[in-house]
């Protein structure tokens, strides 16, 4: 298609018989060759770049630009039309799928620089059993696209590329050899391999190898919730912070008739719950009155992030996230806890017992049913974070 773009405009006359209903697409389309070109297209050009039998692919292509421009609403489209069982178009797996290799290849994670790990080893073990699920599902034997797949998943030059492309059968057992290599790498709990650039694989096995939507809805169902995690983490990153969320306000929100709980304490320490911001959800800290100091969370990445670090956080080494930094000393007879609230310059000290009991206020308030149900939703709007 971009060579076709770059070709000078055609202008000889014809004549040629369309129904409404390509001549609608075709306008869909002048539009979209506009925006391409950073100029106008007549509608004569843009018949001269269309072929008939490209119809469909040129309908899937149109539509998935469409959505692209308006991501927020069309993601949010997506989500509550599989939510409600039905099936999603090829175009609209395009656009999730484009958002997912967006949260695969920015801004990731990788401790032990940055914690928590995002994409996760899970998350990461799931789109490779989506990508070889499409991959195998593929309309021709011999995909034109294996030795980009071969190469983004790892792959090194072992064997004459030349020679292999002639026998399509060993081509494909190299990608599926690959697949299977960076499963393995992802299976150690601790110091495993990100397997590449495998949300691109995904992208390009979905659009380009001819796996019809009904199809994609079933090879790609069961990868669901990372598929969409991922492709709203994408969104968020891409589009300014901002969750996937239906624009304007929304009376019929749950959220808005959860009752939050009362505040609970433990120690010298007090938490609660705000919905002030709904749909977002607050929350509450106060380090007692030695400390004189309270912390308010208003925002999921954050809560999310505090989270990850005290499920998951281990005494044996530092925590550096986003949000928090939280660091660990050893003295005689005692450990000390170093919490840094990174956006507002903040240090707090605790002994072991402190944290310890810290620790298991927050977790208690944030296991609340009520709360939990918030934190839920949250997660799909805002897609993997902690």
């Amino acid at each position: 298609m971009m060579s076709l773009l770059k070709k000078k405009p055609r202008y000889e006359v014809i004549s040629i018989r369309l129904n409404e209903e390509r001549l609608k697409l075709l306008e869909r389309y002048q539009k979209v060759l506009g925006d391409q070109l950073g100029r106008e297209v007549s509608l004569g050009e843009a018949a001269f770049l269309v072929i008939e039998e490209r119809g469909a692919g040129l309908d899937r292509e149109t539509v998935r630009h469409e959505m692209l421009s308006t991501p927020t609403s069309s993601l949010y489209r997506i989500r509550k039309k599989w939510e409600s069982q039905h099936t999603l178009s090829a175009a609209e797996w395009d656009v999730l799928t484009h958002y997912v290799q967006i949260a695969t290849e920015e801004e990731r994670q990788e401790p032990p620089l940055l914690w928590p790990a995002i994409p996760s080893r899970d998350s990461y073990l799931a789109l490779l059993d989506a990508f070889e699920a499409v991959y195998l599902n593929r309309k021709n034997p011999t995909s034109k696209h294996a030795w980009y797949y071969f190469r983004n998943l790892g792959g090194q030059s072992i064997d004459s590329k030349a020679s292999l492309d002639k026998d399509g059968e060993k081509v494909h057992q190299a990608v599926l050899k690959q697949i299977s290599t960076r499963r393995e790498l992802l299976k150690p709990a601790e110091k495993w391999q990100s397997p590449g650039a495998v949300g691109a694989c995904l992208l390009i096995a979905v659009r380009d190898e001819g796996v019809d939507s009904t199809r994609l809805d079933q090879v790609l169902a069961p990868y669901w919730p990372t598929i969409w995690g991922l492709a709203a983490r994408g969104h968020w990153v891409r589009h300014d912070r901002q969750p996937v969320r239906q624009s304007g306000s929304n009376e019929d929100d749950f959220r808005r008739r959860i009752i939050l709980p009362d505040p609970i304490k433990l120690e010298d320490f007090e938490l609660s719950f705000t919905s002030t911001a709904c749909p977002e959800l607050g929350m509450y800290i106060d380090f007692g009155p030695a400390r004189r100091f309270k912390y308010l969370i208003t925002r999921y990445p954050d809560l999310a992030e505090l989270r990850a670090m005290l499920e998951g956080w281990s005494a044996k080494h530092s925590w550096s996230g986003r949000h928090f930094l939280m660091t660990v000393s050893k003295e005689i007879g005692s450990t000390k806890f170093s919490l840094d609230l990174r956006q507002h310059d903040v240090s707090i000290k605790f002994n072991e017992t402190e944290w310890d009991a810290l620790r298991e206020l927050v977790l208690k308030g944030l296991a609340v049913p009520e709360i939990q149900s918030w934190l839920d939703e949250l997660r799909l709007e805002y897609g993997e974070q902690g």
